[in-house]
């Protein structure tokens, strides 16, 4: 008949075992058999060095004495004589001389001739001056036939231009009769005019007169 006390021991030993080799596999026996087995302790023994013995100090040097000082001796010059100074020579006097004649003052300079006046420069502008302070010829002036035919009349005045010469060298209307054939025939006119330089201060200069030329037909 099986015996159920041996049977119990049997399972309780195999649980036992399978319980042990559950633990061996999860680690947890390892864990705490090093839990159990005291930790190794290692020393380590590092050698003391000799103490270092101390040097003794030097014995002080011996101070040197000092010199004492030299004399020395003062020598005081003695002054030099007087060198004899020389005998001054008498020396002749002369006789006085005669009075000096006084010679008479020279004339006074004469006074310097006045400058002459500048010249004008050469690019400078005509001096505007009246018909009447030029002498110069009468116009010559030509009624054009058309004009006389149509009854054209007026005065025409032209402003001229005299070099230092004396010649006419332009001639512009400055106020119109009213008539270009009238006006054209006046500059023809004074062209042809002669003039005398004029004067100032001894030089000639280039003046600017206004000629008037007056047209009037006859009735």
């Amino acid at each position: 008949m099986f015996d159920q006390r041996f049977f119990k021991i049997t399972v309780a030993v195999l649980l036992f075992h399978a319980g042990l080799l559950y633990l061996i596999q999860s680690g947890l026996a390892r864990k705490m058999t090093e839990a159990v087995i005291a930790p190794e302790i290692i020393a380590r023994i590092i050698p003391m060095e000799p103490p270092q013995q101390q040097k003794a100090p030097e014995p002080p040097k011996p101070q040197k004495t000092p010199e004492p000082p030299k004399q020395v001796k003062v020598v005081t010059p003695r002054p030099a004589p007087p060198k004899p100074q020389p005998t001054p020579e008498p020396v002749a006097s002369l006789p006085p001389s005669p009075t000096a004649i006084e010679a008479p003052p020279a004339p006074p300079a004469p006074p310097a001739p006045a400058e002459p006046p500048a010249p004008p420069p050469a690019n400078a502008a005509p001096r505007a001056v009246g018909i009447d302070e030029i002498e110069c010829s009468r116009p010559q002036a030509v009624y054009p036939r058309q004009s006389q035919r149509m009854g054209e009349s007026g005065t025409t005045i032209v402003n001229l231009t005299i070099d230092d010469k004396g010649k006419v060298v332009k001639a512009v209307v400055k106020k119109s009769s009213g008539s270009s054939r009238l006006d054209d025939a006046a500059v023809e006119a004074v062209k042809g005019m002669r003039c005398k330089p004029f004067m100032q201060n001894g030089r000639a200069i280039a003046v600017t007169p206004d000629q008037p030329i007056v047209w009037q037909l006859a009735n």
